[in-house]
């Protein structure tokens, strides 16, 4: 699983939401959005998916790497999974400085259920390995951005994948209000920061978030955007980006997706790379 860094593939942050969006009403823009990431993932040919969501949550010093085999919904892998891709990554963590240890837990929705749109069964099996870490506890996100560096370089034609949401209040939603100002200005001040002229000026500006006087009314506990962080620092390098599911909220809750790097050229499909 050698590679080299013009070889590194896209990564991207994806606004999972609930079970809810598989079938309630009025969540078909957000639904075909996702489905859209999901072919171009699946025309990347990647080797393998390694995500994080805000539903694991590892130590404050420790992240975690599922080593268990994954379920057959996804995919129908042989017996060297297992034992090889989960390790290396484990390993891989280890050697650039990252406290990691192994654990073995099943999927959460944060990621069966953007999987399940991205991926439908019946129209595009996933025959891609998934690979699950976790973030680290509490509310640090230079670390997950260190984590996202250290991630970049693991070597192989891998697909990063944060999976999370840029706004997530329960609490709002349930309160049953209709007043979307905090959704919309963080989403805005998140575009704002996508569009900067630089990624180190892009990666200050989403830092900054957290020094918002409305950042509490967006995460009252931050474990939902902490893979946006990681996905930044995966695509450090990367000034380039594509965005999904825009002006897409309601009360508590942002689907802003977006992609960072671009897609292989027409030549590099045409030589066989993909």
């Amino acid at each position: 699983m050698s590679t080299t860094s013009n070889e590194r593939l896209p990564t991207y942050f994806i606004g999972h939401g609930g079970v809810g969006i598989l079938f309630k009403p009025g969540y078909g823009p957000v639904q075909q959005d996702l489905r859209e990431i999901g072919k171009e993932i699946k025309a990347l040919k990647p080797e393998a998916i390694v995500t994080t969501c805000g539903h694991f949550e590892g130590d404050s010093d420790a992240i975690q790497v599922n080593l268990k085999e994954p379920t057959k919904v996804w995919h129908d892998l042989g017996p060297s999974w297992h034992t090889t891709f989960p390790h290396k990554v484990l390993q891989h963590l280890l050697d650039k400085g990252i406290k990691a240890e192994g654990v073995e837990r099943d999927l959460d929705h944060g990621i069966w259920v953007p999987f399940k749109l991205m991926f439908p069964e019946g129209e595009d099996e996933l025959d891609i390995p998934v690979l699950q870490i976790s973030t680290y506890a509490g509310n640090d996100l230079d670390a997950h951005v260190r984590l996202g560096e250290a991630l970049s370089s693991l070597p192989g034609r891998i697909v990063f994948i944060g999976s999370g949401m840029i706004v997530h209040n329960l609490r709002a939603m349930r309160e049953g209000t209709t007043d979307t100002t905090v959704a919309r200005s963080i989403e805005d001040a998140a575009l704002k920061a996508l569009s900067a002229t630089t990624p180190r000026e892009r990666d200050a500006q989403f830092l900054a978030l957290q020094k918002r006087d409305d950042w509490i009314d967006a995460h009252p506990t931050e474990e939902h955007v902490l893979p946006l962080y990681m996905t930044l620092g995966v695509g450090r390098d990367w000034s380039e980006y594509k965005v999904w599911n825009q002006d897409r909220y309601i009360v508590g809750l942002s689907f802003l997706s977006f992609r960072l790097g671009t897609l292989p050229t027409t030549s590099e499909v045409l030589s066989g790379r993909l």
